[in-house]
């Protein structure tokens, strides 16, 4: 696998909507993160989905195993109400630039942190209330962070499809700090998910026959 950083977890490369607000340490306990952003109801939308799988995800196995057709019925049923959210959330306000959300090219995630690449300066040991929108599937959560490194890295524009004056970036580094349980699978399954496609495109052209 290539783009893994083996430390406490795995870190993957990855391109996600990455927005964040500095917050006093005094935040972290009192508030939500996501009262931070200005998001409305259907940023998330397939977080409450994704919540409503786990639980079910047991039951509809047992429906498949005593009446396949119900089950592979239940299975279609939950695919055109994921389609249906990925469209509505695609449309929410996490995408406004209001909330400093833009694709990162760079991310480097795992389960217990991420880093990505920023043109400001934060200085170790700052607090955020983070926002994450991870792709294809346009899943959202919130969440706090602490800072845990900031590294010049290059000058130069973030990214070719939004050029910039050359000024400095940075590679933020940060941990989650108290994810809940739901934000925890959320991430885990997108890593893997995430890599299970890589593993498929290697095999595909592994298999590709010569030209």
């Amino acid at each position: 696998m290539q783009n893994i950083d083996k430390r406490d977890h795995f870190r993957i490369a990855d391109q996600i909507h990455v927005g964040y607000r500095r917050v006093k340490k005094a935040d972290v306990d009192t508030t939500d993160a996501g009262s931070h952003f200005d998001l409305d109801a259907s940023f998330y939308l397939l977080r409450d989905i994704y919540e409503l799988e786990l639980e079910s995800v047991e039951l509809l196995r047992r429906i498949s195993e005593k009446n396949r057709q119900l089950g592979s019925f239940l299975q279609n049923l939950n695919k055109r109400v994921d389609i249906l959210c990925r469209g509505v959330s695609a449309n929410s306000s996490a995408y406004n630039k209001t909330n400093v959300a833009q694709i990162n090219p760079e991310v480097l995630i795992s389960e217990g942190g991420l880093s990505f690449i920023s043109d400001e300066l934060i200085d170790s040991g700052e607090h955020l209330a983070l926002m994450l929108v991870f792709q294809p599937s346009t899943l959202g959560l919130t969440c706090f962070c602490e800072v845990r490194h900031c590294r010049l890295i290059t000058e130069g524009p973030l990214t070719q499809n939004h050029p910039m004056e050359d000024h400095a970036l940075y590679r933020i580094g940060i941990k989650f700090i108290n994810l809940d349980t739901t934000n925890q699978r959320m991430i885990a399954r997108h890593i893997i998910r995430v890599q299970s496609d890589e593993r498929r495109t290697r095999l595909r052209q592994e298999t590709k026959p010569d030209q």
